[in-house]
């Protein structure tokens, strides 16, 4: 997703102030710089006159007036006269002594008397305000002639207030002052307008990952995260998008892996029915094909066949389990078992199996925990299904002719211990750190799903399973169980 930045890890709220701040600071900014060199441009350019500009040029209309002497009343002089002064600013009336008007751009008279007129001579009087909130003023001059005597006044009457000067480019002038007046409003928006949008930008990242990400998940691509870790609401959202998708992901592997199981305890359930369906036709054949066998030893070969009765009838609830629990994968029914009488029901199933196939077969038993009871506590089916899947994997790699399958069984101050051996082709060296793997298949075509469930049911008894080759040719398969209560809990 990229680096994130400082500010993007705020809090939106703060970004909100934060943004708003960096508006105002850059818009007065601006403002304050051009008004700076908009006021340097208008003084640089003379095109505001300071407010006393009229009042200045008053002495030298004063001066002029005085040396023109009573001649300035001629209406003949008012050419000369006005070229000297400005009129957007200053008005002037020439009267004679009596007060009345002779020429001048102001049109009402000023004296009604000859008293009013020489009271208000060499005087500076407030006229009034104007528009732009400056103020008139009016100053009379009098007119002396060459012998001294007094012949009438001027009057001028100027503005006291900041104004234009007059320009053929005015309205020029005019956008450049409304520039002046409107450009804090244009920058505020100039602004708002940038910040907001690399606001936006940052807002709208997170999001669009989110949005991108939903598609993702809609189209059932898990393998992905969403990197974005900020301290805001964003983040938080984000976090919790990321935990959703990491939740949804476990979810649905261990529901993948829940459904495995079940179809490798399906897998195994099938694979450890023919040990027990082989067991019971054998015997089942062997009664059919002797109608006249003593009735004590047809009474062995029925006990055989309701022994492997009850292991197909375990196994189907095995396959009920599968199909109502996810987790109770080969639960245990442990139960006090009478050994010796184990012992020898295993001898007789397996060495039936042997004779079937023309094996030879040996069966040792040994107790090195003398006064350990007549009993144990394990649970028999798992066990000879134990027992069953590792002989069964003997058969199918003994030779054709000379095959040998031994079992010996040692009783121990801890439980039991199991060595299956034959004369077979034996484990390839780099298949037997493998064996008890789920899916693994060995060089020589041997599953691990026998042996893994093998594994799993000695596991449960508290021991363990171990794979060997024989020197002289051939693999042993030794496992241990404890027969405590205890251990067969687990």
């Amino acid at each position: 997703m990229g680096k994130i930045g400082f500010v993007e890890r705020l809090p939106i709220k703060r970004q909100l102030i934060l943004t708003f701040v960096w508006i105002m600071v850059f818009s007065v900014a601006c403002t304050a710089i051009t008004l700076v060199f908009g006021l340097g441009w208008i003084v640089s350019n003379k095109w505001i006159r300071p407010a006393n500009s009229y009042e200045n040029k008053i002495p030298s209309l004063v001066a002029y007036v005085k040396s023109q002497g009573d001649a300035i009343l001629d209406p003949t002089s008012r050419a000369e006269l006005e070229k000297r002064i400005p009129g957007d600013g200053i008005q002037y009336q020439a009267v004679d002594l009596s007060g009345n008007p002779l020429y001048g751009t102001m049109r009402e008279r000023k004296f009604q008397t000859s008293q009013a007129l020489i009271e208000n001579l060499n005087t500076t009087k407030s006229a009034g305000t104007t528009p732009a909130f400056g103020g008139m003023f009016v100053r009379s001059v009098p007119v002396m002639s060459a012998a001294g005597d007094l012949k009438g006044a001027m009057v001028f009457r100027y503005k006291l207030e900041a104004t234009t000067a007059p320009s053929g480019s005015n309205w020029i002038n005019l956008a450049i002052v409304l520039y002046f007046v409107v450009s804090p409003f244009l920058y505020v928006a100039l602004f708002t307008y940038l910040f907001a949008a690399r606001l936006g930008k940052r807002i709208a990242r997170p999001v669009h990952n989110l949005i991108d990400a939903s598609k993702r998940i809609r189209d059932q691509d898990l393998d992905f995260t969403i990197s974005y870790q900020a301290d805001n609401e964003l983040g938080m959202l984000t976090e919790s998008f990321e935990n959703m998708r990491s939740a949804l992901k476990d979810a649905l592997l261990r529901e993948w892996k829940l459904e495995q199981e079940r179809r490798d305890m399906m897998d195994a359930i099938a694979h450890d029915f023919r040990t027990p369906m082989t067991v019971i036709q054998g015997n089942v054949e062997l009664l059919a094909d002797t109608p006249d066998m003593p009735r004590s030893q047809a009474e062995g070969h029925l006990k055989v066949i309701e022994d492997n009765i009850q292991r197909v009838n375990r196994l189907i609830q095995d396959i009920q389990i599968a199909s109502e629990k996810d987790l109770e994968y080969f639960p245990l029914r442990g139960a006090q078992v009478a050994l010796r009488q184990f012992i020898q029901d295993k001898e007789r199933e397996i060495g039936y199996m042997c004779s079937s196939r023309q094996i030879r077969f040996s069966f040792e038993y040994e107790d090195s925990a003398p006064g350990g009871g007549e009993t144990v506590f394990m649970d028999v089916q798992r066990i000879s299904q134990v027992m069953d899947n590792l002989v069964a994997n003997s058969f199918r790699y003994l030779p054709a002719e000379g095959g040998w399958l031994g079992v010996r069984i040692e009783r121990n101050a801890s439980g039991l211990r199991f060595e299956i051996c034959d004369n077979g082709s034996g484990f390839a060296e780099k298949d037997l750190p493998h064996l008890f793997e789920k899916f693994y298949r060995g060089y020589n075509g041997q599953t691990g799903l026998g042996l893994y469930t093998a594994k799993v049911i000695v596991e449960k008894h508290g021991g363990s399973i171990r794979a060997s080759n024989r020197g002289e040719g051939g693999a042993c398969m030794v496992f241990t169980i404890r027969t405590d209560e205890l251990a067969c809990k687990r």
